[in-house]
Protein backbone atom coordinates (compact mmCIF):
# COMPACT_ATOMS: atom_id res chain seq x y z
CA UNK A 1 0.00 0.00 0.00
CA UNK A 2 0.90 3.17 -0.83
CA UNK A 3 1.15 6.09 1.17
CA UNK A 4 0.45 9.53 -0.78
CA UNK A 5 2.11 12.33 1.23
CA UNK A 6 -0.11 16.04 0.53
CA UNK A 7 1.32 19.39 0.54
CA UNK A 8 0.13 21.93 2.38
CA UNK A 9 -1.49 25.09 0.95
CA UNK A 10 -1.49 27.39 4.25
CA UNK A 11 0.01 30.51 2.85
CA UNK A 12 3.34 31.45 4.57
CA UNK A 13 3.63 34.00 7.15
CA UNK A 14 3.91 36.89 5.11
CA UNK A 15 1.30 35.91 3.29
CA UNK A 16 -1.17 35.43 5.97
CA UNK A 17 -0.32 38.96 7.08
CA UNK A 18 -1.06 40.22 4.16
CA UNK A 19 -4.30 38.90 4.00
CA UNK A 20 -5.67 40.30 7.00
CA UNK A 21 -4.40 43.64 6.46
CA UNK A 22 -6.20 43.78 2.92
CA UNK A 23 -8.76 42.37 4.76
CA UNK A 24 -8.63 45.48 7.89
CA UNK A 25 -8.68 48.12 4.62
CA UNK A 26 -10.82 46.33 2.32
CA UNK A 27 -14.14 48.23 2.91
CA UNK A 28 -11.96 51.38 2.59
CA UNK A 29 -10.27 50.52 -0.95
CA UNK A 30 -14.26 49.29 -2.55
CA UNK A 31 -15.99 52.19 -0.66
CA UNK A 32 -13.89 54.68 0.01
CA UNK A 33 -15.48 57.46 2.46
CA UNK A 34 -16.63 60.80 1.50
CA UNK A 35 -14.51 63.80 2.04
CA UNK A 36 -13.83 64.59 5.79
CA UNK A 37 -15.11 60.69 7.29
CA UNK A 38 -11.68 59.01 6.59
CA UNK A 39 -10.53 59.59 10.40
CA UNK A 40 -13.71 58.91 12.09
CA UNK A 41 -13.49 55.57 9.79
CA UNK A 42 -9.77 54.93 10.84
CA UNK A 43 -10.59 55.42 14.16
CA UNK A 44 -13.43 52.43 14.08
CA UNK A 45 -11.21 50.40 12.66
CA UNK A 46 -8.40 50.74 15.04
CA UNK A 47 -10.88 50.80 18.06
CA UNK A 48 -11.85 46.68 16.65
CA UNK A 49 -9.93 43.38 17.87
CA UNK A 50 -8.66 41.51 15.47
CA UNK A 51 -7.11 37.57 15.19
CA UNK A 52 -3.53 37.53 15.10
CA UNK A 53 -2.69 35.68 11.50
CA UNK A 54 -0.35 33.53 13.20
CA UNK A 55 -1.32 32.83 16.84
CA UNK A 56 -4.33 33.38 16.46
CA UNK A 57 -4.73 35.59 19.93
CA UNK A 58 -6.94 39.00 20.06
CA UNK A 59 -5.13 41.78 18.69
CA UNK A 60 -5.40 45.35 17.74
CA UNK A 61 -3.65 47.80 15.54
CA UNK A 62 -3.38 51.72 16.18
CA UNK A 63 -4.62 54.28 13.58
CA UNK A 64 -1.21 55.41 12.28
CA UNK A 65 -0.43 51.35 11.10
CA UNK A 66 -4.14 51.04 9.39
CA UNK A 67 -3.54 54.64 7.70
CA UNK A 68 0.10 53.43 6.68
CA UNK A 69 -1.52 50.04 5.41
CA UNK A 70 -4.46 51.89 3.31
CA UNK A 71 -1.46 54.28 2.04
CA UNK A 72 0.61 51.43 0.34
CA UNK A 73 -2.74 50.20 -1.07
CA UNK A 74 -3.92 53.11 -2.68
CA UNK A 75 -0.25 53.56 -4.11
CA UNK A 76 -1.02 49.79 -5.63
CA UNK A 77 -4.22 50.07 -6.29
CA UNK A 78 -3.82 51.14 -9.83
CA UNK A 79 -0.85 49.84 -11.31
CA UNK A 80 0.02 46.19 -9.05
CA UNK A 81 -1.71 43.86 -6.48
CA UNK A 82 -2.71 45.30 -3.54
CA UNK A 83 -2.29 42.07 -1.71
CA UNK A 84 1.12 41.99 -2.78
CA UNK A 85 2.00 45.67 -2.02
CA UNK A 86 0.87 44.73 2.27
CA UNK A 87 3.21 41.87 2.04
CA UNK A 88 6.43 42.31 4.33
CA UNK A 89 9.14 43.37 2.16
CA UNK A 90 12.43 41.85 2.76
CA UNK A 91 15.50 44.42 2.17
CA UNK A 92 18.34 43.06 0.05
CA UNK A 93 20.82 45.77 0.53
CA UNK A 94 24.56 44.58 0.14
CA UNK A 95 27.47 45.46 2.54
CA UNK A 96 24.26 46.07 5.14
CA UNK A 97 26.10 46.34 8.30
CA UNK A 98 25.00 47.69 12.39
CA UNK A 99 26.28 50.86 11.37
CA UNK A 100 24.80 51.21 7.93
CA UNK A 101 21.46 50.50 9.99
CA UNK A 102 21.99 53.12 12.56
CA UNK A 103 23.47 55.69 10.43
CA UNK A 104 20.11 55.34 8.28
CA UNK A 105 17.67 55.14 10.62
CA UNK A 106 19.28 58.80 12.44
CA UNK A 107 18.56 59.76 8.95
CA UNK A 108 15.54 58.92 8.50
CA UNK A 109 14.17 59.86 12.07
CA UNK A 110 15.92 63.35 11.95
CA UNK A 111 15.63 64.24 8.03
CA UNK A 112 12.03 62.67 7.39
CA UNK A 113 9.68 61.67 10.58
CA UNK A 114 10.61 64.51 13.27
CA UNK A 115 9.49 66.96 9.76
CA UNK A 116 6.52 65.34 8.27
CA UNK A 117 3.03 66.01 9.73
CA UNK A 118 1.86 63.19 12.15
CA UNK A 119 -1.91 61.92 11.84
CA UNK A 120 -2.02 61.38 15.71
CA UNK A 121 -0.81 65.11 16.70
CA UNK A 122 -1.64 66.26 13.23
CA UNK A 123 1.73 68.17 13.17
CA UNK A 124 5.84 67.58 13.02
CA UNK A 125 7.12 65.94 15.81
CA UNK A 126 9.68 68.55 16.07
CA UNK A 127 7.37 71.52 16.55
CA UNK A 128 5.10 70.34 18.85
CA UNK A 129 8.85 69.71 21.04
CA UNK A 130 9.48 73.04 20.22
CA UNK A 131 6.84 74.39 21.51
CA UNK A 132 6.85 71.69 24.85
CA UNK A 133 7.41 72.94 27.78
CA UNK A 134 11.21 72.40 28.80
CA UNK A 135 11.34 68.94 30.66
CA UNK A 136 14.79 67.72 30.04
CA UNK A 137 18.17 67.48 32.25
CA UNK A 138 21.58 68.16 31.63
CA UNK A 139 23.79 64.93 30.89
CA UNK A 140 26.64 64.12 32.77
CA UNK A 141 29.62 64.08 30.63
CA UNK A 142 31.15 60.21 30.21
CA UNK A 143 33.95 61.08 32.41
CA UNK A 144 31.54 61.74 35.21
CA UNK A 145 29.39 58.32 34.40
CA UNK A 146 33.03 56.90 34.59
CA UNK A 147 33.80 58.08 37.99
CA UNK A 148 30.21 57.25 39.03
CA UNK A 149 30.12 53.50 38.66
CA UNK A 150 33.28 52.65 40.93
CA UNK A 151 34.09 50.45 44.28
CA UNK A 152 35.99 52.22 47.01
CA UNK A 153 38.30 50.65 49.68
CA UNK A 154 40.46 50.94 52.16
CA UNK A 155 44.22 49.95 51.79
CA UNK A 156 47.57 49.68 53.64
CA UNK A 157 50.36 51.92 52.10
CA UNK A 158 53.98 49.66 51.62
CA UNK A 159 56.35 52.15 53.54
CA UNK A 160 59.41 50.73 52.39
CA UNK A 161 58.25 52.17 48.59
CA UNK A 162 54.91 54.03 48.94
CA UNK A 163 52.27 51.81 46.93
CA UNK A 164 49.23 50.58 47.56
CA UNK A 165 48.06 47.04 45.86
CA UNK A 166 44.65 46.83 43.74
CA UNK A 167 43.62 44.12 42.02
CA UNK A 168 47.80 42.49 42.09
CA UNK A 169 48.80 45.73 40.48
CA UNK A 170 51.09 48.12 42.34
CA UNK A 171 50.30 51.42 42.56
CA UNK A 172 52.64 54.47 43.52
CA UNK A 173 51.10 57.43 45.97
CA UNK A 174 52.00 60.74 45.91
CA UNK A 175 55.10 61.78 48.08
CA UNK A 176 52.73 64.42 50.14
CA UNK A 177 50.43 61.47 51.27
CA UNK A 178 53.58 59.43 52.23
CA UNK A 179 52.72 59.37 56.08
CA UNK A 180 49.42 57.58 55.26
CA UNK A 181 49.45 54.56 56.93
CA UNK A 182 45.45 53.31 55.63
CA UNK A 183 43.81 55.27 52.74
CA UNK A 184 40.67 54.98 50.88
CA UNK A 185 40.90 54.46 46.88
CA UNK A 186 38.45 54.35 44.39
CA UNK A 187 38.64 52.32 41.01
CA UNK A 188 36.38 50.26 38.43
CA UNK A 189 37.43 46.66 38.35
CA UNK A 190 37.32 46.85 34.54
CA UNK A 191 38.82 49.50 34.28
CA UNK A 192 42.47 50.04 36.22
CA UNK A 193 43.36 52.56 34.39
CA UNK A 194 41.25 55.37 36.38
CA UNK A 195 42.54 54.69 39.76
CA UNK A 196 42.53 57.56 42.80
CA UNK A 197 42.95 58.51 46.20
CA UNK A 198 39.72 59.92 47.98
CA UNK A 199 39.11 61.06 51.13
CA UNK A 200 37.47 58.64 52.98
CA UNK A 201 35.00 61.28 55.01
CA UNK A 202 34.35 64.15 52.08
CA UNK A 203 34.37 61.51 49.61
CA UNK A 204 37.07 64.21 47.18
CA UNK A 205 39.40 63.19 44.87
CA UNK A 206 42.84 63.69 46.07
CA UNK A 207 44.74 62.67 43.70
CA UNK A 208 44.96 59.82 40.60
CA UNK A 209 47.69 56.64 41.26
CA UNK A 210 49.00 55.57 38.58
CA UNK A 211 51.19 51.90 37.98
CA UNK A 212 54.25 51.30 39.61
CA UNK A 213 56.74 51.71 36.76
CA UNK A 214 60.42 50.10 38.02
CA UNK A 215 62.13 50.71 35.10
CA UNK A 216 61.47 54.39 34.67
CA UNK A 217 62.42 54.98 38.56
CA UNK A 218 65.54 53.47 38.01
CA UNK A 219 66.81 55.55 35.16
CA UNK A 220 65.50 58.70 36.66
CA UNK A 221 67.49 61.21 39.01
CA UNK A 222 65.25 61.32 42.69
CA UNK A 223 64.35 64.78 44.24
CA UNK A 224 64.53 65.37 47.98
CA UNK A 225 61.22 65.09 49.57
CA UNK A 226 59.43 68.22 50.39
CA UNK A 227 58.01 69.18 54.01
CA UNK A 228 55.19 67.29 54.63
CA UNK A 229 52.06 70.11 55.25
CA UNK A 230 49.94 70.09 57.86
CA UNK A 231 46.41 69.10 57.46
CA UNK A 232 43.84 71.30 57.52
CA UNK A 233 42.24 72.58 60.94
CA UNK A 234 44.74 70.80 62.82
CA UNK A 235 48.12 72.63 64.49
CA UNK A 236 51.46 71.17 63.79
CA UNK A 237 53.05 70.07 66.89
CA UNK A 238 55.13 72.82 68.33
CA UNK A 239 59.11 72.61 67.51
CA UNK A 240 61.66 72.43 70.44
CA UNK A 241 64.93 73.60 69.92
CA UNK A 242 67.91 70.71 69.89
CA UNK A 243 68.80 69.70 73.38
CA UNK A 244 71.20 67.26 74.60
CA UNK A 245 70.24 63.76 75.77
CA UNK A 246 69.51 63.76 79.84
CA UNK A 247 71.90 60.92 80.63
CA UNK A 248 74.59 62.38 78.72
CA UNK A 249 74.03 65.45 80.02
CA UNK A 250 74.26 64.10 83.93
CA UNK A 251 77.53 61.85 83.20
CA UNK A 252 78.90 65.89 82.22
CA UNK A 253 77.82 67.45 84.98
CA UNK A 254 79.17 64.43 87.43
CA UNK A 255 82.77 64.49 85.25
CA UNK A 256 82.94 68.51 85.69
CA UNK A 257 82.23 68.25 89.39
CA UNK A 258 84.78 65.58 89.57
CA UNK A 259 87.83 67.82 89.39
CA UNK A 260 89.80 64.89 87.34
CA UNK A 261 92.23 66.27 84.66
CA UNK A 262 91.05 65.63 81.23
CA UNK A 263 92.40 62.58 79.73
CA UNK A 264 93.56 64.41 76.82
CA UNK A 265 96.34 67.56 76.05
CA UNK A 266 93.74 70.47 74.06
CA UNK A 267 95.20 71.35 71.06
CA UNK A 268 95.40 74.87 70.62
CA UNK A 269 93.18 75.54 66.98
CA UNK A 270 94.59 79.30 65.65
Amino acid sequence: MTTMTTTSATPRRHERWANLRHAIIGALLAAPPDRGELRAALDALAARTYLHPITGAPVQFAFSTIERWLHLARKAAGHGDTVRALRRKIRKDANLTLEVLNHATQAWVEMEYNRARHSEIREAPADRFMRGPEVGRPSPSAEELRGAFRIEERRTQRRSDGTVTIAGVRYELPSRYRTLERLSVRYATWDLAAVHLVDDKSGAVLAPLYPLDRTRNGTQSRRLLAEVAPLAGIAAPPTRPPQMAPLLRQLITAYDASGLPPAYVPKDVT
